[in-house]
C-alpha cells in the first residue's frame, strides 16, 4: 500500500505579545521549596525565555483555520472532518464542542461533515491524526477527502490557572490548523461484531458508575482502548478526559488484589504493571450533533483497522444516560503504507489522571498539575511506548531524520531520549545532545509550553524559516534546519493529561 494518509497543509494564527520572563519575576512568586521565580530560575527549571499571548477579544482557533483556508488550494466541500484538538480552548466555561467556532467559518461548504473535539491533553494532534488514519484505513474516508484538525490553546484568555500558579510561567497561546488528505479508497477484511451492548444511567459518579457499567458488560476482558463521546462537556470532565479515569476505574475492578495491595499508588509499579497488562488508550470526544453513532463508528474503525482487537464506545448524554457498546475484530490485518503516515501507537496510563487536572475552587475552576508526577511520567513513560512504534516498524531512534518532540519542559527531553538511544551508558548523554541539535526541533524556550498545538507549530514554523540556531540549558538546538527540511522519517511524540503518550510514523517522499 503506496499512502493512506498525508499531512498537504498548514495555517496558523502568529499574532499575540511576547511575554519575556521579566512579567513574571515582578509577581514575588516561588517555585517549591521557596525557589524565587526570575529570569535564571525560569531558564534553569524549564527552558522558556519568552512566551505569546493572545488578545482577549480573538479567537485564535478561528484565525489559524482562516488563515488555512486563506494560503492553500483546498477545495471545502471535499473536508469530510473536522477535529478540535484542544483542552481549555478559549474559554474554560465554554460547555463545548469548542470545535464549532472554527467550524462556523466553512460549515456552509461541508455540512455534512463529521465534527467533534476530541480531549486526550498535550497528545490531542496526534490522536486526531491516529483517528483519521483508521477512519482512512477502513474506508470511511475516501480518496480525496479533507480532514482539518484545529489544535488551539488560550490559556492566558481563559485564566486556565490560579494568577499565583507558576503553571502560568510554562505556557504560551497558540493555535494552528493543520490539513491532511486520505490517499486512496480502501477496505480491511475480517471479522466484525458487537454483540455485547448496554444502556445505562448513572448518578453523581461518573467515573465509577461508567466503569462499573463496562464492568458488567465484558467482565475481565482485555480492552484496547476506551472511547467516549462525552456531552456533559464541563471543562472539569474533559481534562483529564473522563475516558481516562473510566479506565482506571475499570483496572481497578478488574484487577481487585492489585488495588489492596496499593500497587497503583506506587509510581513503578503502577507504571510497570499498566505497560505489561493494560496497554491501552482512553480518550473523549465531543461530538458537534450529538449523534451516538458517530462513536461507534470511531471504535469500529479502530478494530477494523487490524490494530485493535476490543475497543469500548461510550455515548454520555448530558442527562447522563446512554450507551455501552463493546467492538470485537478478528481476522483484520494492518497493512502498514510505505508512505504518509505510517503507523501510530497511543497509550493511556489513567492511573496517574490526577497529574494534570481541571478541579473547582469555589465556584470558579482551574487547572492543577502535579509538577514531579508529570515529569516522571513524561521521561520514565517514553521507553515502552517509543520502543514499541520502533519494533513494529523495524527502525531504531537513530534511523530518524526528524524528531518532533513535545515542548512541555526542555529539562524532560534529555532524560526522554535517554530511555531509548540504543547505546553503552558512557555514549548516551553524547548521544542523544546529538540527537537534540541535529534531529530535533526546540521552540519551548520562545514559545513556551503551547500544549497540543506545539506538534502542528515545530513542522510550520521549520517549513517557513522561523527556527533558529540556540543554546537551551547548555544543548545546542536547531543546529540543523536546512537539512531537517529535507527530513523523510518523522517521529511526532507527544505526552501530557491523562496521562497519555501518542506518537506517529511518517515517511515522507
Amino acid at each position: 500500500m503506496d499512502s493512506i494518509l498525508e499531512i498537504i497543509a498548514q495555517g496558523a494564527w502568529n499574532g499575540g505579545n511576547l511575554v519575556d520572563n521579566s512579567f513574571y519575576e515582578k509577581k514575588g512568586l516561588s517555585f517549591k521549596g521557596g525557589i524565587p521565580v526570575n529570569d535564571k530560575t525560569i531558564e534553569e527549571r524549564i527552558g522558556v525565555r519568552t512566551r505569546k499571548v493572545a488578545p482577549l477579544d480573538e479567537r485564535i482557533g478561528v484565525t489559524a483555520l482562516q488563515d488555512l483556508m486563506d494560503t492553500s488550494d483546498i477545495d471545502p466541500t471535499r473536508i469530510k472532518l473536522v477535529i478540535g484538538a484542544t483542552n481549555v480552548g478559549d474559554d474554560k466555561y465554554d460547555p463545548g464542542p469548542l470545535i464549532r467556532h472554527p467550524y462556523s467559518i466553512i460549515r456552509k461548504d461541508c455540512p455534512s461533515a463529521l465534527v467533534f473535539d476530541l480531549y486526550a491533553g498535550c497528545p490531542g494532534f496526534n490522536v486526531s491524526v491516529e483517528l483519521g488514519f483508521m477512519l482512512s484505513l477502513t474506508g470511511f474516508l475516501k480518496a480525496g477527502d479533507i480532514s482539518i484538525i484545529v489544535g488551539a490553546e488560550n490559556i492566558h484568555r481563559a485564566q486556565a490557572f490560579k494568577p499565583h500558579d507558576t503553571a502560568n510561567i510554562i505556557f504560551g497561546d497558540d493555535a494552528l490548523a493543520t490539513a491532511l488528505e486520505t490517499r486512496v479508497s480502501t477496505t480491511t477484511t475480517g471479522k466484525y461484531s458487537n454483540p455485547h451492548r448496554d444502556e445505562f444511567a448513572i448518578g453523581k459518579d461518573t467515573v465509577s458508575e461508567i466503569a462499573h457499567n463496562i464492568h458488567a458488560l465484558i467482565g475481565n476482558t482485555k480492552i484496547d482502548g476506551i472511547i467516549i463521546d462525552n456531552q456533559i462537556g464541563d471543562l472539569i470532565h474533559r481534562v483529564p478526559a473522563t475516558a481516562s479515569r473510566v479506565q482506571h476505574a475499570l483496572v481497578e475492578l478488574m484487577y481487585p488484589e492489585e488495588a489492596a495491595k496499593g500497587t497503583f499508588r506506587r509510581f513503578k509499579e503502577a507504571l510497570d504493571f499498566y505497560d505489561r497488562h493494560v496497554k491501552s488508550f482512553a480518550f473523549d470526544i465531543m461530538t458537534l450533533d450529538a449523534n451516538a453513532d458517530h462513536v461507534e463508528t470511531i471504535a469500529k474503525a479502530y478494530v477494523q483497522s487490524g490494530k485493535c482487537k476490543k475497543v469500548v464506545s461510550v455515548f454520555l448524554a448530558p442527562d447522563r444516560t446512554g450507551t455501552i457498546t463493546l467492538h470485537e475484530g478478528s481476522h483484520y490485518e494492518f497493512e502498514r503504507p510505505q508512505k504518509g503516515v505510517i503507523d501510530t501507537i497511543t497509550r493511556t496510563h489513567g492511573c496517574f489522571a490526577r497529574y494534570i487536572q481541571a478541579v473547582p475552587d469555589d465556584g470558579e475552576v482551574f487547572g492543577d498539575m502535579d509538577g514531579k508526577g508529570v515529569f516522571l511520567y513524561a521521561t520514565r513513560g517514553a521507553k515502552t511506548l517509543l520502543n514499541e512504534l520502533f519494533s513494529n516498524n523495524g527502525i531504531k531512534i537513530e534511523d530518524l531524520d526528524l524528531i518532533i518532540e513535545h515542548q512541555a519542559n526542555f529539562a524532560m527531553i534529555p532524560l526522554t531520549f535517554e530511555q531509548v538511544v540504543d547505546n553503552d551508558p558512557p555514549e548516551i548523554k553524547e548521544a542523544v545532545a546529538d540527537l537534540i541539535a541535529n534531529k530535533m526541533l526546540t521552540n519551548v524556550h520562545e514559545r513556551g509550553n503551547c500544549s497540543v498545538v506545539c506538534m502542528q507549530r515545530l513542522p510550520y514554523d521549520l517549513m517557513r524559516g522561523a527556527l533558529q540556531a540556540d543554546i537551551v540549558q547548555g544543548f545546542k538546538v536547531n543546529k540543523n534546519l536546512e537539512q531537517l527540511q529535507k527530513a523523510k522519517l518523522i517521529l511526532n511524540d507527544s505526552v501530557g493529561a491523562g496521562m497519555t503518550r501518542s506518537s506517529f510514523l511518517q515517511k515522507l517522499k
